[in-house]
């Protein structure tokens, strides 16, 4: 594999173990695979996310080319899919951080104004 092949199988990679050990920590929170009937929510997360991870996994064997039988469409689309949610997320996120950062501003010349009138009104009382 090249380094830009490289690079990618170990993004890859690390999605999957990070999820795949999010998982397990939920599952562990509630008791065990067990009670995952009892959590509709977190069944239906769990059922994604493993489904996310198998995704992971394949990419990985994509690009390593052992990948044979893979529905390689089906991950192209999913990978498409994905994209556009991220995306989506990235642009949302970036929106907040303006927001924030105008708030900040606008504290800050608050805070400028506030040190101007203690000081002024600290001054009058010398």
């Amino acid at each position: 594999m090249n380094k830009a092949r490289t690079e990618l199988h170990q993004f890859f990679l690390d999605k999957a173990r990070h999820l795949q050990n999010e998982i397990d920590l939920e599952i562990a929170k509630i008791g065990g695979e067990h009670m995952l009937i009892s959590r509709e929510d977190l069944i239906h997360w769990v059922y994604y996310a493993r489904e996310q991870v198998e995704t992971y996994r394949t990419i990985c064997r994509m690009l390593e080319e052992k990948a044979e039988g893979a529905d390689t469409g089906s991950i192209l689309r999913e990978l498409r899919e994905t994209m556009e949610q991220d995306r989506k997320s990235i642009a949302q996120l970036q929106k907040k951080q303006e927001e924030e950062r105008k708030a900040l501003e606008k504290l800050r010349k608050e805070a400028d104004y506030y040190r101007q009138a203690l000081d002024a009104l600290g001054g009058k009382q010398k």
